[in-house]
């Protein structure tokens, strides 16, 4: 099977999703946010005034509700240009294998499980916004990889355009831009493409993240209130959530007092963001997918570990950006999640991360890769 059929496959899957849930549904998983976010499109265009402009709350509705004025309000339209947006994503997410020099053989297994994966399918075909975010991911990391590797600073431009992308549909999403950016300047360094010394980027890294910071607040308001600072921010945040008290709740209390013992709760919150629920807590069917998923996902962390080590030294500096990367984004999600209904979506955006990281080492494509790339001698410090 090739890699195009699979993603003609995985399109038609989610196409049978998009046409249930438009007509028929709500499919399983595509009530409550699904619905909201349509309705808040709908309620745009009836009343021809976009909302309220806030990173991680409207921004999606408005454009959800852009392209209902340029097509027709339906449900079923939002869900397939879900799916169309999957598509796009998979597509990134073979440059990124073939990027990284896997044979054609090698790339099949991860672009099947990449297609579908249950809980893939099921949010990436409906009015989510998980198969834009998993989009901007696998864009931004194509970009890091092309301009690290092949030299290629015109990507530099689609690497900002999905660092801001994904910023506006998330929050915690624009704190990953703004990692990623960061990490590809200080790629660059290692390998002496900027000519710059530790000395100087540890000057200029912070400086251009603070006026990408500055330039993205300027334009735009967060839903998430950090005034007293981001411990205090995730405490807020986090007591919201177990106020709740969801049947899939993982988290029941927080020990969060200050900026050091928010720290020394990310492990934990980590932990239990990757893998709960644990055998012991499944207590409905429904448990039992997300059960499952976790273990393919230790499976997975174990292959990228595993790999790693067998991987030339040469060849590993792009695929540690990745599980870097793929650890950041996770921690990142970890922070404000409580329960694994809301996990299981949280995880699709750096599902191509992690699957990348899993099947970049290939014995097959060690032997046949080319030479890896000159290191340029780094230019004089200024």
């Amino acid at each position: 099977m090739t890699i195009r059929n699979v993603i003609i496959i995985g399109f038609v899957a989610r196409l049978c999703i998009a046409v249930w849930n438009g007509f028929w549904g709500p499919s399983f998983g595509a009530d409550l946010d699904a619905q909201d976010f349509h309705s808040l499109a709908v309620e745009m265009v009836d009343s021809g005034q976009y909302l309220d402009f806030k990173i991680g709350t409207d921004a999606y509705s408005n454009f959800l509700g852009f392209f209902y004025i340029l097509t027709f309000e339906s449900l079923f339209l939002g869900s397939l240009l879900s799916c169309v947006i999957w598509s796009i994503s998979a597509i990134f997410f073979a440059k990124c294998l073939r990027i990284l020099s896997l044979s054609p053989g090698a790339q099949v297994i991860p672009m099947i499980l990449y297609a579908f994966l249950p809980s893939s399918v099921m949010f990436t075909s409906v009015t989510l916004r998980e198969a834009y975010q998993l989009l901007f991911v696998n864009i931004s990391v194509y970009s890091v990889l092309k301009i690290y590797l092949h030299r290629s600073p015109a990507y530099w431009l689609s690497l900002l355009i999905s660092a801001v992308g994904m910023g506006l549909l998330h929050g915690g999403l624009f704190a990953f831009g703004v990692f990623l950016v960061v990490a590809t300047v200080t790629l660059l360094v290692l390998r002496g493409h900027l000519g710059l010394s530790l000395i100087k980027m540890t000057v200029a890294v912070p400086l251009v993240a603070a006026i990408v910071l500055y330039g993205f607040s300027a334009f735009t308001s967060m839903s998430y209130n950090l005034d007293e600072g981001l411990a205090t921010g995730v405490l807020v945040y986090q007591e919201g959530g177990m106020a709740i008290n969801a049947r899939a709740q993982y988290k029941v209390e927080t020990n969060i007092e200050d900026f050091s013992t928010f720290l020394r709760s990310i492990p934990v919150s980590l932990f239990q963001y990757l893998f709960e629920p644990m055998p012991w807590k499944v207590t409905s069917y429904v448990d039992l997918p997300v059960l499952f998923e976790n273990i393919f996902r230790v499976w997975l962390v174990r292959k990228a570990y595993v790999g790693l080590r067998r991987m030339p030294r040469l060849n590993r500096r792009p695929v540690i950006f990745i599980v870097i990367a793929y650890l950041m984004l996770e921690t990142i999600w970890s922070l404000g999640t409580v329960n694994w209904g809301t996990a299981v979506r949280h995880h699709l955006p750096s599902l191509g991360l992690l699957l990348i990281a899993a099947f970049a080492y290939s014995e097959k494509s060690t032997t046949k890769r080319p030479p890896p790339l000159k290191v340029s001698s780094p230019l004089p410090a200024a």
